[in-house]
């Protein structure tokens, strides 16, 4: 058995997509952001804990399919974020999300995204 790398299978996912789509389009975003979520797991835990599983956001007059049971009335901001930046959505932010809510999202993921941008500085 060999000892690889953590997230390493999602590296080597994103690089193949990347190697057969190039890296500027959105043919990627699914494999980039499953790398992002292992890595933040990984190196941001508490961050991460509140980005990926803390439902913190409710949902009212859900136009938007999340992918929940149905019966769920909060969400993660991953859950809010993923959705608008799959490209079959065309880039949008579901509108039953509250600005109040969106800028507590946006604070969360400026938030891993320090933490990540730290951890890389210091490798």
């Amino acid at each position: 058995m060999t000892n690889r790398p953590p997230c390493s299978d999602f590296t080597v996912k994103v690089l193949s997509c990347h190697r057969e789509y190039g890296k500027l389009g959105e043919d990627c975003v699914r494999e980039e952001l499953e790398q992002k979520k292992c890595f933040a797991q990984l190196l941001c835990r508490k961050e991460a804990r509140r980005f990926y599983n803390d439902k913190l956001v409710p949902l009212s007059n859900a136009r938007w399919s999340f992918g929940g049971t149905g019966n769920d009335s909060k969400v993660s901001c991953s859950t809010i974020i993923e959705v608008f930046a799959k490209p079959e959505n065309g880039m949008l932010m579901p509108e039953s999300i509250s600005l109040e809510d969106r800028k507590f999202c946006r604070k969360i993921t400026h938030e891993l995204a320090r933490c990540l941008a730290k951890k890389r500085r210091q490798s």
